[in-house]
């Protein structure tokens, strides 16, 4: 056997996986709130005052800066990406009381 099971860095995919999957929630969010809002005459952004899609782009966001969180290697970049990640925190549970 060529490849050996301790070859791959699985804490290394699971952290990049974190940012990436965070990225193609916002793609896909994005994507689907632009051709909404080309459709039924709104602004992007009155769309994304609604609640599923605040909730999904703070989801990504989320995501993604914890991918950020994992994978910084100096200390200061974990403080400022644990800043953002209260921040979008923060605003993912406001999008979510203001859905109810």
């Amino acid at each position: 056997m060529l490849y050996f099971f301790a070859v791959i860095d699985w804490r290394s995919v699971w952290t990049n996986g974190l940012w990436i999957l965070g990225t193609a929630v916002l793609l896909g969010t994005f994507s689907y709130a632009y051709w909404l809002s080309r459709t039924s005459l709104q602004s992007i952004g009155e769309v994304y005052q609604k609640p599923p899609y605040a909730q999904l782009f703070w989801s990504g966001f989320l995501l993604v800066l914890l991918g950020l969180i994992f994978t910084s290697s100096r200390w200061w970049e974990t403080a400022v990406w644990l800043l953002f990640t209260g921040w979008a925190l923060f605003n993912l549970i406001a999008s979510l009381r203001s859905a109810k």
